[in-house]
């Protein structure tokens, strides 16, 4: 993530017609930028296994933010086996894989049994209900990737 300015390749491919965010000069804002990044992959990653953390999304905005900091964080993360499909094929279809799918509804079905068994039928039962369902919904309406659609990554 050091080594000189401007010694990283600019010629990387980062989305899908997507401008390239500047990289920050300031090396303050460079770590900065780095620290964020950091921190939404870490969080993406607790995502894919809790239902309220969208784990694309966080993975989505640790690449912006890797970009801004590190040309060589970002490569890594679009690279990564957990995050690189997940951040593809929403830059390029807007897809949701089928066993992204599944797990999501169930760790929600999962969460809302915890939630019914500490609180039983009362109003957060049922302000979550509508959550759960409300981001099911929108989930499983979402195309699936289609085959062979996956870029190359260096």
């Amino acid at each position: 993530m050091g080594g000189k300015p401007g010694s990283e390749p600019e010629d990387q491919p980062i989305g899908v017609d997507a401008p390239r965010p500047r990289r920050s000069r300031s090396r303050w804002a460079r770590t900065m930028w780095v620290g964020l990044a950091v921190l939404c992959f870490a969080i993406g990653v607790v995502g894919i296994f809790l239902p309220l953390l969208p784990a694309t999304d966080f993975f989505l905005l640790a690449a912006i933010c890797a970009s801004r900091g590190s040309r060589r964080l970002e490569r890594w993360i679009r690279a990564n086996r957990f995050s690189g499909p997940a951040i593809d094929a929403w830059e390029r279809e807007r897809a949701i894989s089928p066993v992204a799918k599944c797990l999501t509804v169930v760790m929600m079905s999962l969460s809302l049994t915890i939630i019914y068994l500490h609180t039983g039928f009362n109003l957060v039962f049922w302000a979550v209900l509508a959550v759960l369902v409300a981001v099911a919904a929108f989930v499983l309406s979402r195309p699936s990737p289609s085959r062979g659609q996956r870029r190359d990554s260096n």
